[in-house]
């Protein structure tokens, strides 16, 4: 399983620890290849948990996966989607696929540090971001 994007949103308010929310694609399962994960609290077996979906089961789930995409700090897959309407789902795989690991060239290490900021912490409030 490829990790395409995470971030953490969790309010300290209702989540003190985290609220991960997860996309992932699968190579292993390619009648279902994408995975929406949130991760609440202590794990996803306690709140939240993971679904794989085929590219037509997308807009008949109830989880909002654009929202989810967003959520994930992903939301260039949403926009890949949309711009490849005629497109199958083996190559929209590839097309997510190739533009990740385009995006996962090494970076300097603040910015490496910066980007692991953004996905795990978050600041709200007056103040917040």
């Amino acid at each position: 399983m490829i990790e395409i994007g995470s971030r953490n949103n969790a309010l300290p308010s209702q989540h003190p620890f985290h609220d991960i929310y997860l996309f992932h694609i699968d190579p292993a399962k390619p009648d279902s290849p994408f995975c929406f994960e949130q991760s609440m609290s202590g794990g996803h077996m306690e709140h939240g948990g993971a679904r794989w979906l085929a590219l037509d089961e997308l807009d008949a789930w109830p989880g909002e996966w654009r929202e989810h995409l967003r959520k994930a700090d992903c939301a260039w897959v949403a926009e890949l989607i949309d711009a490849h309407p005629k497109a199958d789902q083996t190559t929209l795989v590839s097309i997510i696929l190739q533009r990740h690991s385009v995006s996962a060239k090494p970076v300097g290490r603040l910015k490496a540090i910066g980007s692991w900021l953004k996905r795990n912490i978050h600041v709200g409030g007056r103040y917040g971001v």
